[in-house]
């Protein structure tokens, strides 16, 4: 179709404006270095040609009518956040207000050695000297050198309490509970590496990882208990450091031996890594995009616990585990053979900025970390004795049920004697102050093949700053087998405070196929579900209810 006079003007005169801009940013776009305004008008001029050009009826393909969901920091945007809800805290940069200019995320050189990181447990005295010396001088550069201690910990207060808007919005953005928590940490995690190795001149120098999901590694490693060392942190529990096992699903202290501990992080892994984590949304966290609208917040399997957990355990946000979630993705990954990888353009375009060994800003997207070989590391490989570890129930299953069957008779006879309706039962904003059970619908149409049946807690609210976590158990009969070592147990909400989430509600989901099936209750019409709090700052939780739902 051609265009009228107006628009061929139009079209021409935005062509000449696109040529000059052009012209006028070579020299800052020379040597791949850009500026944050420059891609978008670039965009915003590219589309309106595109639009003008193809006319009303113009032909248009999938991908030019496919709005971009991607998220990504407006990098002047920045603002004091909340660390928790009593907590205001300002962590933005030196001089953010100007725009920077960055360059685009490279590969390493693939011919350049593999760095391999190795289990803490399992370093030597010459490589903790090496490590130590490297901390020690990053410790030691000022505050404005992006490299140095303070910045680098200010990135995780930045991304992880709101402190950015996300680019041409005022929506916050936040990592947390959501698709980004791991992407974001291995990023980070990756240039915290490498600017390691640069201050001490070695290209090959790997960052060691807390081995905690397995038996050697359950304890905190010794190098962190040096207080001469650059590793020690005071803030640190004292009663947790070695020989103490460590508790990845904890609330409080208990009186199990090591050996009982251990037993119960392994059984507790399998949960959280495999019969809990089948699908995508349930391991990595919900689908996070662009805008107010896009927001969400459900975080994966990991993040719940051991990640949340491990954090209060330990006593301090600066927890020198965090590099093991990196591991454990590639962990899930290598056991779903890459099957449940995320395709989606959204995720795979969203974007954070990193300061990288050589001062300069890197624009990097999540679609360039999913691969580790390319980004030029491995983990060493360690026995995982959780993969095996699938637990047996507490009770045979027919006499569960049976019992079920009865103590809801009976409790209907009551609210019959009592004149109290069913519908007054409703879990709508209720205070999660003392265990609830609700029953849940469970088998209305026929699973397909590849789905997964999840329970959802849907609408957690949490008000006030203590460490919250309840545990979720389906068909449980007996109050007294509650553990992660008993097939009843579908998983865990722990929350700690902050994390940008600010008042919004949360959802948990739980992967309970195999869970059913070991239960002998998928085919049941209903199951009961049991929501057990385990911490004293539980009766500041509502919920807004418990169902069923199915996953691809």
């Amino acid at each position: 179709m051609a265009l009228g006079p107006c628009k061929w003007i139009s079209t021409i005169t935005f062509a000449f404006l696109l040529l000059i801009f052009t012209v006028t940013l070579w020299s800052l776009e020379s040597n791949q270095v850009q500026y944050p305004f420059a891609g978008d008008l670039t965009k915003m001029i590219l589309g309106k040609l595109e639009g003008w050009s193809l006319g009303k009826h113009g032909v248009i393909t999938e991908e030019s009518k496919r709005e971009t969901k991607s998220v990504g920091p407006n990098m002047t945007s920045c603002h004091p956040s909340y660390g928790r809800t009593d907590l205001l805290v300002d962590c933005c940069p030196p001089g953010f207000q100007s725009p920077l200019p960055f360059v685009d995320f490279q590969f390493p050189d693939p011919q350049s050695p593999l760095r391999i990181r190795r289990p803490v447990h399992a370093v030597d005295a010459d490589y903790i000297a090496k490590y130590d010396k490297a901390l020690s001088i990053m410790k030691s550069l000022p505050h404005h050198d992006p490299r140095s201690f303070s910045r680098q910990a200010n990135l995780h207060c930045l991304f992880c309490t709101g402190a950015y808007d996300q680019q041409n919005s005022n929506a916050p953005l936040s990592i947390h509970r959501t698709w980004f928590f791991f992407p974001w940490h291995r990023m980070m995690i990756y240039f915290h590496e490498r600017i390691l190795g640069s201050l001490i001149g070695d290209e090959t120098f790997a960052l060691p990882y807390w081995a905690w999901d397995i038996p050697q590694g359950m304890v905190i490693p010794d190098m962190y208990t040096n207080n001469s060392s650059s590793f020690y942190h005071t803030m640190r529990d004292v009663s947790h450091l070695p020989p103490q096992t460590a508790d990845l699903n904890y609330v409080s202290d208990t009186n199990l031996s090591p050996e009982d501990q251990i037993d119960l992080n392994l059984a507790f892994m399998y949960n959280q890594m495999v019969s809990g984590a089948r699908k995508t949304e349930l391991f990595m966290g919900c689908t996070y995009k662009a805008g107010k609208e896009g927001y969400c917040n459900g975080p994966g399997t990991i993040e719940l616990a051991p990640h949340n957990a491990l954090h209060t355990w330990i006593g301090s946000s600066l927890n020198p585990g965090r590099e093991d979630m990196d591991r454990l993705w590639e962990v899930w990954r290598e056991a779903h053979k890459q099957q449940l990888d995320i395709k989606d353009p959204d995720w795979l375009d969203s974007f954070f900025y990193f300061y990288d060994e050589n001062l300069r800003l890197v624009r990097v997207k999540v679609g360039d970390v999913v691969d580790t070989i390319k980004l030029g590391y491995s983990y060493e490989q360690v026995h995982r004795p959780w993969l095996n570890m699938r637990p047996k129930p507490s009770s045979p299953p027919k006499l569960a049920r049976q019992m079920l069957k009865t103590k809801e008779k009976n409790k209907l006879e009551m609210l019959s004697r009592t004149h109290v309706s069913s519908s007054e039962l409703d879990t709508h904003g209720r205070a999660l102050d003392a265990s609830l059970t609700v029953k849940v619908r469970n088998h209305w149409r026929k699973k397909e093949k590849e789905e997964e049946k999840v329970i959802v807690v849907h609408g957690i609210e949490v008000k006030g700053d203590a460490y919250v976590k309840f545990d979720v158990y389906v068909n449980l009969i007996d109050q007294f087998k509650i553990s992660p070592k008993f097939r009843e147990f579908a998983g865990t909400f722990a929350h700690i405070p902050g994390g940008g989430a600010g008042k919004r509600k949360i959802d948990l989901k739980l992967g309970v196929s195999e869970l059913l099936e070991d239960l002998e209750a998928d085919e049941d019409e209903s199951i009961w579900v049991t929501l057990l709090p385990t911490t004293p700052s539980c009766s500041n939780v509502t919920i807004g209810g418990v169902r069923m739902q199915y996953i691809k």
